[in-house]
């Protein structure tokens, strides 16, 4: 796996990221990333100290520490049944919880 630098600092929260999401790649391969999301967690995550992150530019995936998220924005209500999505070139994030 590769580490990458990002300095969430400078992120924005916004509730438009999932949307915008859907209308990249179509509601079903949305939902498929969002799978995908959550099996790259059970697999090589740790519960309740990383959760998944998918990049809305590529659908990408990748793992980001509950603490880190916690220490670098202003959320901090941040739990192990969350997704983050991130957009790096907008320097925007958002947090979605997980449907059982």
């Amino acid at each position: 796996m590769k580490n990458i630098s990002i300095e969430l600092s400078e992120f924005n929260y916004v509730d438009d990221l999932w949307p915008e999401l859907i209308n990249k790649f179509g509601f079903e391969k949305s939902k498929n990333i969002i799978s995908q999301a959550m099996d790259f967690q059970k697999m090589n995550g740790k519960k309740d100290i990383t959760i998944p992150i998918i990049f809305s530019g590529t659908g990408g995936l990748a793992l980001i520490s509950i603490d880190l998220i916690k220490k670098r924005t202003s959320i901090n209500n941040v739990k192990g049944n969350q997704i983050f999505i991130l957009n790096p070139k907008k320097k925007l994030f958002q947090i979605l919880n997980q449907s059982k």
